[in-house]
């Protein structure tokens, strides 16, 4: 058994590395996921990548530096993931998307404030949103579910539903736009 560490001890140099280490992964889980997202778009591997990009950035502490920036680091990281799930699909012949554009979405990576600020400004005009808008937002969004079933649930046609979305979609982009616009950084 292992006792336990004393307050000296856990207040020790040596420690602060890898406190910082962990609570950086920690604190960046939803980023990292959300990047692995929009690289693998509607893919069921994405959680897969996500624990493999978790377990090389763990395996790869000691070459993270305090102070650094953390995130440009694990999505760098998640990228390779994401590379080395593509390579082992198409070894068994899956289709996915090109390289290239897997580079240009790659590249579009929103810096951490601005990806702070996007998020804040989504979920404020989400609340301006009506129940139904919001149902429908998280409907389509919600793992397991689709449109289809929805329609089917609430007696509406899957094509009125999309054309809703789309709408609500369009609104949710145009307050998000003028709410950032309004109140920049």
């Amino acid at each position: 058994m292992v006792a336990p560490m004393s307050d000296e001890a856990e207040a020790s140099g040596d420690d602060l590395p890898l406190q910082e280490f962990v609570s950086q992964l920690t604190a960046s889980q939803g980023r990292i996921r959300a990047f692995v997202v929009s690289l693998m778009p509607g893919s069921s591997d994405v959680g897969d990548v996500v624990q493999e990009t978790n377990l090389t950035l763990w395996k790869s502490q000691a070459r993270y530096r305090p102070g650094t920036n953390f995130l440009a680091w694990a999505f760098t990281i998640a990228r390779l993931e994401v590379l080395h799930h593509r390579t082992r699909a198409k070894r068994r012949g899956h289709v996915l998307i090109s390289e290239e554009l897997l580079d240009m979405l790659a590249n579009e990576l929103p810096t951490t404030d601005d990806h702070d600020i996007y998020l804040n400004a989504l979920e404020g005009c989400k609340a301006k949103l009506t129940e139904s808008q919001r149902e429908l937002i998280d409907v389509r969004y919600e793992p397991g579910q689709s449109l289809e079933s929805y329609a089917h649930q609430t007696g509406r046609k899957p094509s009125a539903l999309r054309v809703a979305l789309m709408r609500v979609r369009a609104a949710l982009r145009e307050c998000i736009e003028r709410s950032i616009n309004e109140h920049p950084a």
